[in-house]
């Protein structure tokens, strides 16, 4: 794994050397997918011009199992017979566990998401592809070993949002989560990967914020890029089913928040979680909006999108308590916002932890322990809420 993220990161610091001399035509949200492609002649000047290495994805077809990825410009493809996955882990240092396709397979979804007991946490949301800050956040927390493997025991981490889009290394990253989700429950830990807005763009095929090297490794491919996270895909299946709002002990997570318009809905987390997966995930968006109320949801009051806790005119402080009473909760944590770094609102009532990640400067990551609330540095050192 650490060395398929160095062989990944070399050619990726290759492509932003030769992007700083490339201007790019902003994106109208009106504007298909298949708009963001060039013309064939352009693709094949920019293939000559830049090295684009990505992958592996991996597909699950029927009775057998198809790997592919992008190396040099060039598609590769292995198909895996009679659990022969040695070819991932020569190609890129994943150990890729046969059984892990069967859990899969075999999961069943948990739409409650409430969890007790937890002493240790940490959080980070919209890392948007930004994997060198994210690997620093966490070995500077202790939450993983310098060899990028699980380290923090029982302890919680949650991701909340926002992995997809803007950065250069999204696949690295949901390799890496998916790792770490499995370590952690060897070691009686958790993590807790959620959903964010820029994921829902992905699945439902709105392409406007995706890196040009991602649409270019599709079109490698043949397809869209939103077809590389289809129910056929390992990653998209194993993304597919990940909540919207989770609660741990007293705090709720969700990527933007919750609106006083959800609420008046009446809809409990387990309902909202449920839509998500079954009615808006990679639907047709006419459909979503013919429904008042999955168009709520995927709305600037919806979860993925609120910002009525940072944005003038402020939601009042009563209001939030409403919303903290309607979900059992004493604490809502959010993302989905950029701050220059984590803070708390309504006397800790909301704490936003988008410190701009994406921006790939520096970041913060949110803690929990001895019942108290820190702001993490990248240098290591603990600010208390």
């Amino acid at each position: 794994m650490k060395n398929l993220i160095k062989r990944t990161s070399y050619s990726v610091v290759v492509i932003v050397f030769i992007f700083s001399n490339i201007s790019f035509k902003p994106i109208s949200p009106n504007e298909k997918s298949k708009d963001l492609l060039q013309s064939e002649s352009d693709e094949f000047s920019f293939y000559k011009k830049n090295s684009i290495s990505d992958g592996p994805y991996i597909f699950l077809e029927n009775e057998r199992v198809v790997v592919k990825w992008i190396q040099h410009n060039e598609l590769r493809f292995k198909i895996i017979r009679k659990n022969n996955y040695k070819i991932i882990k020569k190609k890129f240092e994943l150990e890729f566990n046969p059984s892990w396709i069967d859990d899969l397979n075999n999961s069943k979804n948990n739409y409650t998401q409430t969890f007790s007991g937890v002493e240790n946490l940490v959080a980070v949301s919209d890392v948007h592809g930004q994997f060198d800050l994210l690997i620093k956040l966490l070995k500077q927390h202790k939450v993983i070993d310098n060899h990028f493997n699980w380290a923090y025991d029982d302890g919680h981490l949650v991701i909340l949002g926002d992995v997809f889009d803007r950065g250069k290394h999204v696949t690295e990253i949901l390799w890496l989560i998916y790792k770490l989700e499995q370590q952690a429950k060897e070691k009686g830990g958790m993590v807790h990967v959620m959903m964010g807005n820029h994921e829902l763009m992905v699945f439902n095929n709105d392409l406007r914020y995706v890196h040009e090297k991602y649409i270019k490794s599709a079109t490698l491919m043949s397809t869209t890029y939103d077809q590389l996270f289809t129910e056929e895909s390992f990653l998209g299946k194993w993304l597919k089913n990940k909540p919207y709002l989770v609660s741990i002990n007293d705090m709720l997570f969700v990527h933007a928040g919750v609106s006083p318009e959800l609420v008046e809905k009446g809809l409990s987390k387990e309902q909202i979680n449920k839509l998500f997966i079954n009615k808006i995930v990679g639907k047709d968006k006419i459909d979503i909006l013919a429904d008042p109320e999955l168009s709520l949801l995927r709305g600037k009051y919806g979860p993925l999108w609120y910002r009525g806790y940072f944005i003038k005119p402020r939601l009042p402080e009563n209001e939030v308590d409403k919303l903290l009473k309607y979900f059992q909760a004493n604490h809502i944590i959010v993302g989905h916002t950029s701050l220059p770094n984590i803070i708390s609102l309504y006397h800790g009532k909301v704490i936003g932890i988008d410190s701009s990640i994406k921006l790939g400067d520096t970041g913060e990551i949110f803690i929990y322990k001895n019942d108290k609330f820190f702001r993490g540095s990248s240098n290591g050192t603990l600010i208390e809420l």
